[in-house]
């Protein structure tokens, strides 16, 4: 077990202080700020609703 006084050597990494320092207005959208077009959407959800149906018709003939 490490001892308590002495220092963690993860927290003087290159690349953690690089995430530590970066400026505030770099941050990235957040997944429920970033948009897309309706018609995208709508193209996933038909595509998704397809493949389940195709999906269900194989499991109805195979499955007696």
């Amino acid at each position: 077990m490490r001892d308590q006084r002495e220092p963690d050597p993860s927290g003087s990494t290159a690349q953690f202080r690089a995430f530590v320092e970066r400026p505030a207005e770099s941050e990235t959208l957040q997944p429920w700020e970033m948009r897309t077009s309706r018609s995208r959407f709508t193209k996933l959800a038909l595509t998704v609703v397809g493949v389940a149906i195709v999906l269900g018709l194989i499991a109805f003939v195979v499955i007696p």
